[in-house]
C-alpha cells in the first residue's frame, strides 16, 4: 500500500470491536469494516472492498450524477425557451397584424374625410345664395339616393385579443412539458388473478380493498394464498418507470417491487436476497424498509401518496413522498429478472373508520 493509501488508513480510524483499521467497505450495509469483520466477522459473506474502491466508485458515480442533472435541466431548459420564443413571435405576430390593420383604417378615414370635405364645398357655396331653387337643386343632388365611394359599411372592430395569451399559461406549457419528460406518473393496474382471496380489486383495476370475508375466487397456481398481497400487471424488464400509491390515512401498507417469480403460496419474506425490494408501515408512524437487515426510517410528515422509482438497467429502486417529492428510501441492486408491483394493504382493520383502500393514481391531462 503506497503512501496516500496510508494517509487514508489513518483517517478511517480503527474497527471497535477487533481494533484494526477500517481499511475495507462492506457494499452490503454501507460501513466501513476491518479485515477481520470482512473475513470472520458479521460481514463475513458480504461484498467487500478496499475503502480507496470505493471512494473511486463513489466519485465516478457522484460525477455522472452531476452529468446526468445537468442534462436533464439543459433539456426542461431548451423546451421552456422553445415555448418562449413561439409565444413571443406568435405575440409579435398579431402585434403586427394589428398595427397594419389599424394603419389601413387611418388611411381609408383620411380618404373619408378628403370625400366629405369635397361634399361640404357645394353646400357653402349655396348656403350664401338667396336662390331658393339653387339650395333645393343641391337638396336633391345631395339626397337622390345614390352611394358616393366614400360610403362603406361599419368596420369591425380591431383589438388585440390578449386572452388568446393568457388562461393558465404555466398549466398549459406542463401539460407540453409531459411529451418530453421521461418518467412521468404511470397509470399502473392490479393483476386480479394473483389478488389473495381477501383483497377484492375494483373493476377498472386501480383499486384493492381488504375484506373480512375471503371472495370466492380460484386458488389459481398465480394466487398469493396466505400474504395478503396482489402484483401489478405491467411487468419491468428494461427502462425508467415511476408510478404513485396513493395510501390516505391507512396506519399499514405494503408497497414495492418483486420479481415476477416471487412464491404465491406461504409466506413470504421482504428482502433484496429474496427478490423483494420494499417498504413498509405500521402502526401508522413505524416506516421501514425491508433490506437485509429492516432499516426504520424516519419520516416527518406521513405521506398520503406514494411515489416508487424504478431503474432498471441502473438497478435503482427508489421510494418518495410523492407529495413533497423527499425521498424516503432507496435500494441499490443489480436486477437479473422482470419485476412487478408488489402491493399489500394488509388486514382490514377494525378499529380505523374511512377508507382503507390502496389505489394506484392516474395522472388526467
Amino acid at each position: 500500500m503506497g503512501e496516500k493509501g496510508e494517509a487514508a488508513c489513518e483517517k478511517v480510524g480503527r474497527c471497535a470491536e477487533h481494533g484494526k483499521k477500517l481499511v475495507y467497505f462492506c457494499r452490503l450495509e454501507k460501513l466501513k469494516v476491518c479485515s477481520k469483520c470482512a473475513i470472520t466477522g458479521s460481514h463475513r459473506g458480504h461484498t467487500v472492498v478496499p475503502v480507496e474502491e470505493a471512494l473511486s466508485e463513489l466519485k465516478e458515480e457522484a460525477e455522472m450524477l452531476q452529468q446526468q442533472v445537468q442534462e436533464d435541466f439543459a433539456i426542461l431548459r431548451s423546451f421552456l425557451d422553445s415555448e418562449e420564443k413561439v409565444l413571443m413571435e406568435w405575440i409579435a405576430t398579431e402585434k403586427q397584424h394589428i398595427l397594419e390593420e389599424l394603419e389601413r383604417l387611418k388611411a381609408e378615414c383620411l380618404e373619408r374625410a378628403k370625400h366629405l370635405s369635397l361634399l361640404m364645398d357645394p353646400f357653402k357655396a349655396v348656403l350664401q345664395s338667396t336662390n331658393l331653387s339653387d339650395v333645393l337643386k343641391v337638396l336633391n343632388i345631395s339626397s337622390d339616393g345614390s352611394s358616393h365611394p366614400c360610403e362603406t359599411a361599419n368596420d369591425p372592430v380591431v383589438r388585440f385579443e390578449a386572452e388568446k395569451f393568457c388562461g393558465p399559461l404555466q398549466y398549459k406549457v406542463w401539460k407540453r412539458m409531459l411529451q418530453i419528460i421521461q418518467t412521468v406518473p404511470e397509470a399502473y393496474t392490479f393483476d386480479h388473478l394473483t389478488a389473495h382471496p381477501h383483497l377484492e380489486i375494483s373493476t377498472n383495476r386501480r383499486s384493492v380493498i381488504p375484506r373480512r370475508e375471503a371472495l370466492p375466487v380460484d386458488y389459481a397456481n398465480g394466487r398469493f394464498d396466505t400474504c395478503l398481497c396482489v402484483l401489478g400487471t405491467e411487468a419491468i424488464s428494461t427502462g425508467k418507470h415511476y408510478w404513485e400509491v396513493t395510501v390516505n390515512k391507512k396506519a399499514k401498507w405494503d408497497l414495492g417491487v418483486a420479481y415476477s417469480s416471487v412464491p404465491r403460496h406461504g409466506d413470504i419474506f421482504y428482502r433484496p436476497s429474496r427478490g423483494i425490494w420494499c417498504l413498509t408501515l405500521r402502526d401508522g408512524y413505524c416506516y421501514e424498509a425491508c433490506d437485509e437487515h429492516d432499516i426504520q426510517l424516519e419520516v416527518q410528515h406521513s405521506p398520503g401518496r406514494i411515489g416508487i422509482y424504478v431503474d432498471y438497467e441502473g438497478g435503482v429502486v427508489l421510494f418518495f413522498d410523492a407529495e413533497t417529492m423527499l425521498m424516503l428510501h432507496a435500494f441499490r441492486t443489480h436486477f437479473t429478472d422482470q419485476l412487478l408491483p408488489l402491493y399489500s394493504p394488509c388486514t382490514m382493520e377494525e378499529a380505523v373508520p374511512g377508507d382503507q383502500r390502496l389505489t394506484i393514481f392516474k395522472l388526467n391531462v
